[in-house]
Parts: structure tokens; sequence; C-alpha cells
């Protein structure tokens, strides 16, 4: 049988991570696309609060609100043929609402404002485009999955709040942050990522190739939830609009089957997240920033699952939809962030390898 060279003569030829990127370049990257990560996760709070309100057409054109660049605050600043101009929107017979109105117009904003923070994060992800151009390329598509959304904004206006264009709209946020939580876990390198928290070894070792594995089936898991919970979203919505006569509390009663599905699926989710951890404290990974992360999965996951009776026993309350969309984000940007960091581009471990040795080398990138 050949012998296979150590893990550091594989990876010799590779270029060490940061030998083309100054440190305080490395430092200002990282921090940029945490700040606008985290932006991103304000947006789908406040995205998902639009939604929940029913201020989805607050502002019922675009990029304009009611043909002004800042909205109006009462009834009289609006034009005189407002009704008329806006009926096809359903203000032919609804009162002009300055909550609703701003609530919209914050939502915007705070979309402007990503968009900008998008941007200044591709210009300072330039340093990395000879040395680690996925830092760079990820960066940029995630300015354009921005911009994509941007546009499916105004055709959600635009449509009259269709359910699948909301749906469609909410999709674009997962490509959002997968595209930057790439780049920063990629920028950061396994010496922040993996290294043992207090330092007891510079290397992490012994983890073994099916662990992988056991993050894609959990994300898999998790996307087909929110993909039951898009489904149920988009019923609640049409209730809310043709059973006028139903209360919020008895909206759970019009649900098709598909509430139940949700329901029950979730024991699976926070089965597998808590194998999950419990395979990563197992392991080498126990101490460190992907050990943490795996432990804050199944804390979200719980509180999900706490959201979701609230919202099955509490008759829908307000303040609960738009938190547990934010919450499922998380968790999904979470278990991306553990895939991200297992994954051989990340590792340095080529897949042929795996079929030559039970342990895996997050020394080199």
């Amino acid at each position: 049988m050949t012998n296979l060279p150590e893990p550091s003569e594989r990876h010799s030829s590779l270029p060490p991570v940061g030998s083309g990127v100054k440190p305080h370049q490395r430092k200002r990257f990282i921090w940029m696309v945490l700040i606008t990560i985290t932006a991103v996760y304000f947006l789908i709070l406040v995205g998902g609060t639009v939604r929940a309100t029913g201020a989805g057409m607050g502002c019922p054109d675009w990029p304009l609100c009611f043909g002004q660049l800042v909205p109006p605050t009462h009834e009289s600043q609006l034009p005189p043929d407002w009704r008329a101009r806006y009926a096809d929107r359903g203000y032919d017979t609804a009162d002009f609402d300055p909550v609703k109105t701003w609530t919209e117009y914050v939502n915007r904003l705070v979309g402007a404002t990503i968009g900008l923070l998008a941007i200044l994060t591709v210009l300072v992800a330039r340093s990395f485009r000879r040395e680690q151009p996925a830092v760079f390329w990820s960066s940029l598509g995630g300015l354009v999955f921005i911009a994509f959304n941007g546009w499916l904004g105004s055709m959600v206006v635009a449509s009259n709040l269709r359910p699948v264009m909301i749906s469609a709209h909410m999709v674009g946020a997962f490509l959002v942050q997968m595209c930057f939580i790439y780049a920063v876990v990629r920028a950061a390198g396994p010496k922040a990522l993996l290294t043992e928290r207090p330092p007891q070894s510079q290397t992490l070792r012994e983890l073994p190739p099916w662990f992988r594995g056991l993050v894609l089936a959990t994300l898999a898991a998790l996307t087909l939830q929110i993909f039951l919970g898009i489904q149920i979203r988009e019923s609640v919505d049409l209730i809310s609009r043709m059973a006028t006569e139903l209360s919020r509390d008895q909206w759970l009663e019009a649900l098709p089957w598909i509430f139940l599905v949700h329901r029950s699926f979730s024991w699976v989710i926070l089965g597998l997240c808590f194998y999950l951890l419990m395979r990563v404290y197992q392991s080498p990974l126990r101490r460190t920033r992907a050990g943490f992360m795996a432990a804050l999965l199944v804390g979200f996951t719980a509180f999900e699952m706490a959201l979701g009776g609230a919202l099955n026993h509490l008759g829908f309350p307000l303040i609960a939809q738009p938190v547990h969309l934010l919450t499922a984000h998380l968790m999904f940007g979470l278990l991306w962030f553990l895939y991200t960091v297992v994954s051989p581009s990340f590792s340095g471990v080529h897949p042929s390898h795996s079929n030559h040795s039970k342990t895996m080398d997050l020394q080199h990138v």
C-alpha cells in the first residue's frame, strides 16, 4: 500500500493564509462583512414586522412613497386625488395609516443602507482578489443578490402583495446571507475559527468524514422546514385577506394540513441539532468558535419551537411572527457557517483522501 504524505507535506505548496493580504486589511474586511450580515438580519426582522402588521402597502408606489421622497404623516399631506390614484392598491376604501406607511418606509431605508454596506464590503474585499478570490467573488455575489432582492421588493409592491412574490423576496435573503457568511469564513481562516480556546493545540484532527454529511443533512432538513413555513405563511396571508370575518386567533383553524406537518417536523429539527451538538462536543470542535455556534444553534432551535407554540396556542400574536422568521434565518445562518467551516475547500482536505484516512486535518486552507 502506498504511504500517504503527512498533512504538512500535502499542503506545503499551498500559500499560507494572509500571504497576500495584510492583517489590517483582513481585520477591516471581517468587521465590514459582519456589520453587513448584522444589518441583513435586522432587515429580516423589520421585513417580518412589515408583513405581520399588514404594512406591506403602506407605501403604494416604489421607490417613492405616495409620490414623495419623505412619506406623509397625515392624510392632509396627500395629493387631492390620492384615492383614485392608488385605488388599485386598495386605497379606494382604505384609510391612510401613517404608522403602516412609516413602517414600510423604514424597511426601505434599512434596505438601502444594506445596499451601501454591501458596496463597501465589495470594495474592501478587493484586496483578496489574488490570494483568496473566493472572498471577493462571494462578497460580490452578496451585493448582486441584494440588488436582485431590492428589485423583488419593487415587484412585491407592483403585484399588490402577491404571496408568491413575498416568498421569493424572503428566499433572496437566504442567498444574501449565504454569500456573506461564506466570505467571512474564508477570510477569517482556520486559525481564527478552528483553533481551540484556550489554545491547547495548533491543529484540529480526528474529525470523522461523516460529520460534514451530518451538518448537510441538518441543513437540508431545516431548509425543508423553512419551505413548509413559507407555504403556511402564504396561507395565512390569503386567510387574512379573504376571510376578513375571522379574527387572528381563528386563523389557525383555517390553515391547511401542512401546518400539522410543519409543527411535528420541528421535533426532527431539534433532534438533529441536539445530536449535532453532541457529536461536536465529542470532537476537537468543542472548544472552538464552531463549537460555540453549534451550542447556539440548539438554543435557537428550542427558542424557535417556543415561538411556534406561541403562534399555535396564543392565536398568532403579532410580535411572535417577525421574531419567528428572524430565528429561522439565524438557525440557517449558523448551520451554513458550520457546513462552510467543515467543507473540504476550507479545511484543505480533498474528498479523495477520505478513502485512505478516517480523520480530517483542519490545519490548512
